[in-house]
This record gives C-alpha cells, structure tokens and sequence, in this order.
C-alpha cells in the first residue's frame, strides 16, 4: 500500500504562491511585495521539529563484576573483583549556524573503555579527540618465588638454591599468584579540514601499554619462568592533503613513529645453584627504542567507466640503542660496535586498474612491488649460549626481500540473473639468507553467481594454485643447521586447492545466508617437516523479524583442520610421523523484545558456546597421542531497558560465563614438577562468573 503524506492547506497554498511568482514580470515577485502589516506567524510548521540543540543520553552505571579469574575481563571488560562504576554518554548538539559537537562514552572507566568528543561544520572542518582503555588478562594465578627489586627480579632473602626444583626448600613457602596481563591507554587527537578543492588531515595518538607477560630465563640447561615487565610508549604522527579536481584526486601522506621502551632489560637471580662457573643471575634484552617515518603518494585518474589508482611509497626504520653487554657472567666479549646503528628501507609501488570495456564485460588489473633493503652494517657478533659461555662467532643477517605481485581478472555479465568472474595471480619473492633465493607461486580462480530470484541468491568459487621456487639450500651460518631433507612450510613446494559455495535469502522480515568451504594443501616436495593440511567448514546464520517487536538471531559455524608432518630423529631419513586434528565449533542465538508494559521495557538475550580443541598423535614405531588440548566456553548476555520517564531510563545487564580449558603441557602441573624447569604451574581456567550491571540514564 501506498502512503500519501497531506500537506496542511496553508503549507500548500503559500507553496503554490511562491511558484506562481518565480512566472511573474519584474515588480510582481516577493521581493517587491509589501509585508510590512503581513502575519507571518500562521505560517508555522507545526510538525516541523528543530535539529538544534542538545539532543541525547548521558549515563552512570554501577556494577558488580567477578573478578577471581581475571580470565572473565575478556568478557566483562575488567578484571576488577567487586564493584566498578562506568560513565556512558551519547549527546548531540547543534547550532543553528550548522556547527555541530558529539560526545560518545561506552564503559569509560573501566579497563576496557572508549570516549570521544567530536566538533566541527560538516563539510568544512571537524576535530576529534578519543580515549581507548584496552585490556588483554591471560591468568592471575601464575606462581611464582620472585618479585621485583632494584628493576630485577630478585628471590627472598632466605632463598636456597638447588641443583634441582626438588631442592628448592623454600619454594612453597614463598610462591605467590601474580597476574599476567596487558592494560593500554590509547590517546587520539585528530583534525580535519576541507576547502574548494583540496582536503587536509593531522592526526596525533599517543598510546601507552603497562603489564607483564609470559617470559623465560634460562642458564644451561635450567630454565625459569619468568614475567617480563611492560612498560612502554609509543608516538605516531600523520599528516595528509589531497588535491581533487575534475576527474582525478592526487594526495601526499606522512607517518612518523617513535617506539620508548622504559625497561632496559629483563634481569633475574637464579633460583639454581650454578652448573658450573658463577652464573647466579641472568639478562636478557627486551625490545629496543626505535624510530619510523613514511611518505607516500597516490593518484587517482577517472574517464568514464575507466579507473586508475597508482602509489608510491617509502618507509624508513632505524634503531640505535646501546648495546647491553654480551653477558654478565664471566668476562663479556668485546662487541664490534657500541650500537645497532640498524636501518631498514622498504620502496612500495601500486597500480590499479579498472574499466568496462562493455555493458557485459569488465577488466582489472594491479602490479605490486616492495622492496626491503637492510642497511644495517654487517658485523661479527659472538655468540653468547644462555648468558653462560661463547660459543663462537657469527654475522648478522641482512634477510632483504623483493616481492612482486600481479593480478588480472575479467568479469563477465551472462544475462541479468548471472555473471562470471574468473583472473590470475602471480607472486614472485626474492630472498636473501634464507633456504631459497627465490619462490614464485601462479593461482587461477574463477567465480560463478547466480541471482535465482529476487530472494535467493548462489555463488560458487574455486582456485587452485602451484608454488615452486630455486633450488633447496639449507643455511648453514646457524648454530644449529637444518635436516638437508627438511621443507620448511613457507618456502616449500606447495600445491593448493579450494572451494567455496555460497547462497543467501532475504525478504522483508528474514534473513539468512550459508556456505560451505574446503582446502587442501599438498607439500608435493616434503620428506621431513609439514605434508599435507586439510581444512573445510560450513557457516549458517540467520535473522527473523517476528513482528515490530520482536527479533531473533542465530548462527553456527564449523572448522576442521587436519595435518599431517614427518620427522627425523638422527638427522637422516624421516623415522617419525605426526598428525592433528583440530576442531572449532562456535554457536549463538538471540532475542530481542520491545515495547513491552506499555512501551516502557525492552528485553534482550544472547547465548553464545565456543569450543575448540586439538588431538595430535605421534607414531614412532607405536601411537602416542597427546593429552587433552581444549578450550570451551559458555556465555549468556542479558539485559532489560525500562524508561522510567520522559527523562529518565534504567537498564540492567547480567553476563554469565562458564569457561574451561587444557593444555596437555601444563595439565597438572606444578611449580617443582619438573626438575630444571622453575615453572608458573597449571594455568588452565575452569570458571564460572557473573557480571551485574544497573546504569541509569538522562534524556537531554
């Protein structure tokens, strides 16, 4: 049905009034009409609503969050065992002249946590200012003897080494948890303006990141588990202006970044009574300062139907830090230089081109070039075995690479309901210091869509591709040289084939789209390393609008992965065989309802299971499969929204998670399990947690 939308009589009549004087001579239009005693307040639009002004919501909430597995701020979006309060906002204002300010605000406050306040004229200029809390948790139940003193990880004062964990009498009564997490402060200042016949963009981020991680400390043959502190910054600067004018756009772009790492080392006392010689303590370097710049250029030309994009880049990387010494235990080895003085140059180029060259067929093509020089000086540098003893000397490796890309494909329109899209790929490496000094790999698609009604849809692609490359040389500059017969996977030969079937149906109240995929890898040229992988899976998901009130969502998605490797046990011929298995299963469901209590309620549902997991068996003459590796996940995310007022709204939000996971490497274990291993013990999560959240809110 068509609706018609009245005008009021004296909006229509003053509408025709207006036409019927643009036809008029000179001296008969509104211009020359005397309005001094005319009424003009009747002419008011009494359904005409004002967009300025401040418009929107701004929110306090208070919430309850369950904090013992630090785990569940993955979810909850903080790790904060108790009560957390957060600001949510979002308001609008406008003035009359066009100005217009938006502030934004979701869980500020919280570990994981976003602001924004944005102003500006559209279509003039506009500035932006934001604030990002990001926040990884990976356990707070590492154990571990050792805290930090003096910028070092130091052990109690009544420490007694031991040649062995079992020896170590004062481990249990000193281990405490300690939390393994990442927390980033993310500080954007951004700037717009655009004239007649340009654009410009400045932009500043300041980002900040605090935490420890997992790390390890090793002296021979012990090993210590340590948490490596992080403490760092990083600046970025950018700066763009673009030039357009009738059928082409021209910009210049510039990046600079600099990296500060306030931690100089990772330094430790060993909690092992030394092997030999006086190795009582251990350092290990940390990621240096380092600075980047970037410039680049592009180009966009258009003639008609014709369209050609081209890009020139260049990028600069140094780092000059100081060198820490090449052990502290014992006499160091004399380096060849103070620093690094390292610098790396990478040269881009782009062209892109698109076009129809009839109503039924379109072309394009692309060529890529990028060029990594290492300038860094060639030096050598000794070989420091565990910051225990030399072991000889060696150089520094350049590792430079040139990469080149080209791509060509037609699109080819059958009739109104179908098309044809098929191309080529060829990807062409150069490398220096690896195991090949070249590789290239050819791969043919070819696409299929068909429209079968104005609801339904179906595509199906395939590709195949073949990448060989110069003969096999093993490196032989390491400490540890390779299995002449050993492939390593990313400069294997490799033959790989895939698949896809796609469909998708719509009306006005359902949605819903499927597809299935496969694809087989083939290491054609492999006796030792990986030999074959096979992946496929099928995604569903759907939507349904019952009626103005309620919806519903649900969605599955399926993945296997099987592998198969070999390898060698003496060096020589393949004399052990491995395969895996993993499996991803992720399933979710959703409910909306509104307008619920005369219109005040609103209801909302999510479930959502992930699983995971990965069997691996070793046969060696007999089978020995791994233990358990698995992760599996439940969560339910609910919430009600009730409008209490013109003014005034209450939502509350429940999350519930429950989460389980095993690694067969660290199932069960202990601190002490393991006798030249100072370990974290098991890190595994079994959980279940809450979150309860009220935020209440103000209508502007």
């Amino acid at each position: 049905m068509t609706h018609h939308t009245r005008v009021p009589l004296r909006l229509s009549t003053l509408a025709l009034a207006i036409l019927s004087t643009t036809v008029l001579g000179e001296g008969y239009g509104l211009a020359s009409a005397n309005r001094d005693n005319l009424k003009t307040e009747a002419w008011q639009c009494k359904r005409c609503a004002s967009n300025t002004g401040t418009h929107g919501t701004i929110g306090v909430g208070v919430a309850h969050n369950d904090g013992e597995d630090s785990h569940f701020g993955n979810t909850s979006g903080t790790d904060k065992d108790g009560v957390v309060a957060s600001l949510e906002g979002d308001i609008r204002h406008r003035a009359a002249s066009g100005y217009q300010t938006h502030f934004t605000a979701d869980k500020l406050g919280y570990d994981n946590g976003f602001a924004q306040l944005t102003t500006g004229k559209p279509g003039q200029y506009n500035i932006s200012a934001a604030y990002r809390a990001i926040a990884h948790y990976d356990t707070n139940q590492a154990l571990t003897p050792y805290h930090i003193q003096a910028d070092a990880w130091q052990l109690p004062q009544q420490w007694q080494t031991g040649a062995t964990t079992a020896q170590m009498t004062d481990l249990q009564s000193s281990i405490q948890p300690t939390s393994l997490q990442v927390e980033r402060d993310r500080y954007n200042l951004d700037a717009s303006y655009i004239g007649s016949f340009y654009r410009a963009e400045l932009g500043y981020q300041y980002e900040q990141r605090q935490g420890h991680r997992r790390a390890s400390g090793n002296l021979l043959t012990n090993s210590t588990m340590l948490t490596e502190r992080i403490d760092d910054a990083t600046d970025n600067v950018t700066a763009k202006i673009y030039l357009n004018g009738t059928n082409w756009l021209a910009g210049i772009e510039t990046q600079l970044s600099h990296y500060k790492n306030d931690q100089q080392a990772l330094r430790w006392q060993s909690a092992f009574a030394p092997t030999f010689g006086a190795a009582y303590s251990g350092q290990n370097a940390v990621s240096p300062d380092n600075k980047a710049y970037r410039i680049a250029g592009n180009t966009q030309l258009s003639s008609g139907t014709q369209h050609v994009l081209m890009h020139i880049g260049f990028t600069r990387m140094t780092q000059d830090q100081s060198y820490l010494p090449a052990t502290i235990n014992g006499p160091s080895p004399v380096l060849p230089t103070d620093n690094l003085a390292g610098q790396v140059d990478i040269t881009e180029m782009k062209l892109n081109y698109s076009g129809r060259v009839s109503r039924a067929l379109s072309l394009r093509a692309s060529y890529d070039y990028r060029d990594r020089d290492n300038k860094t000086q060639v030096d050598l540098y000794p070989q420091i075995i565990t910051d225990s003893y030399l072991s000889g000397y060696a150089h520094n490796l350049e590792y430079d690479r040139t990469a080149q890309q080209a791509k060509l494909a037609a699109k080819y329109r059958l009739n109104r309901a179908a098309y044809i899209d098929i191309g080529y790929d060829y990807d062409h490496n150069n490398y220096s210091d690896l195991d090949r000094q070249n590789l290239q790999e050819s791969t043919l698609f070819a696409k299929i869509h068909y429209r079968i009604s104005t609801q339904w849809q179906v595509w199906l692609k395939a590709s195949g591709s073949d990448r060989t490359g110069s003969e096999y040389s093993p490196v032989t500059t390491t400490v540890s040289p390779s299995n002449p017969l050993l492939r390593k996977s990313y400069l294997a030969d490799r033959e790989r084939q895939r698949y896809g079937l796609y469909g998708s149906y719509a009306t006005g109240a359902f949605s819903a789209s499927a597809n299935a995929h496969w694809m087989q890898d083939d290491y054609t040229d492999t006796l030792i390393g990986l030999t074959k992988v096979d992946t496929q899976g099928y995604d569903l998901s759907a939507q349904y609008a019952v009626n103005d009130n309620i919806n519903l969502n649900a969605f599955v998605n399926q993945d296997w992965r099987d592998s198969d490797q070999a390898g060698s046990s003496n060096f020589g011929a393949p004399n052990w065989y491995a395969t895996s298995a993993a499996k991803s299963t992720l399933i979710g469901a959703g409910l909306d309802y509104a307008n619920l209590l005369d219109n005040k309620l609103k209801l909302g549902i999510d479930y959502t299971y992930a699983d995971g997991q990965n069997d691996t068996e070793v046969i060696q003459g007999l089978r020995s499969p791994y233990d358990s590796y698995y992760s599996t996940r439940h969560t339910l995310n609910t919430f009600a929204n009730y409008q209490i007022s013109d003014k005034f709204g209450l939502r509350f939000d429940w999350i519930f998670e429950q989460y389980q996971d095993a690694d067969w490497a660290n199932e069960g274990l202990a601190p002490n399990s393991i006798p030249n291993v100072l370990s974290f013990g098991d890190l595994s999560h079994d959980y279940n947690a809450h979150y309860f959240g009220l935020t209440l809110s103000y209508q502007l």
